[in-house]
């Protein structure tokens, strides 16, 4: 009894978006699972007319609830500026939305102070732009997470 009411309690083999559609973001599902473990409902959320929205909402698992809608962006460039572009970008896809988190997933990097402090750099940058408009957080491949502001 994975998904009710059009989100996911437990970890499954394949999801489905809002839309009935197959979720091939490996970021999105990494974060919605992580959310699962800590016992919320994850919702995957389709594109509505080829418009980009934001990935995941997140509920209490009684789904009465709502916690926060997501967007989640990978850390895959070795430059901070490019974190920073994906904050930005994020933050588009949020607006209007309700209460909005960026989740940077890194899948490369287990947690680590080297790694904190480049993606910082990156977050430093989006701030002095005034693009950050919410929480950010940071997974790791290791699970753990990070919430940077």
């Amino acid at each position: 009894m994975g998904r009710g009411r059009g989100g996911y309690t437990q970890h499954q083999l394949s999801y489905r978006d809002s839309g009935g559609r197959k979720v091939k973001d490996k970021g999105s599902i990494f974060v919605a699972e992580r959310y699962m473990d800590l016992g919320y409902e994850s919702v995957f959320r389709r594109e509505i007319d080829g418009v980009k929205r934001f990935d995941l909402t997140i509920k209490t698992s009684d789904d009465v609830n709502f916690v926060k809608n997501i967007e989640v962006k990978q850390v895959i460039s070795p430059n901070s500026s490019r974190i920073a572009e994906n904050i930005r970008n994020g933050f588009e896809q949020l607006a209007g939305e309700g209460d909005g988190t960026i989740a940077l997933y890194d899948a490369n990097h287990n947690q680590s102070q080297d790694r904190i402090s480049f993606i910082q750099k990156g977050i430093d940058e989006a701030r002095r732009k005034g693009w950050i408009k919410g929480p950010i957080e940071v997974w790791f491949k290791d699970k753990t997470c990070v919430k940077m502001n």
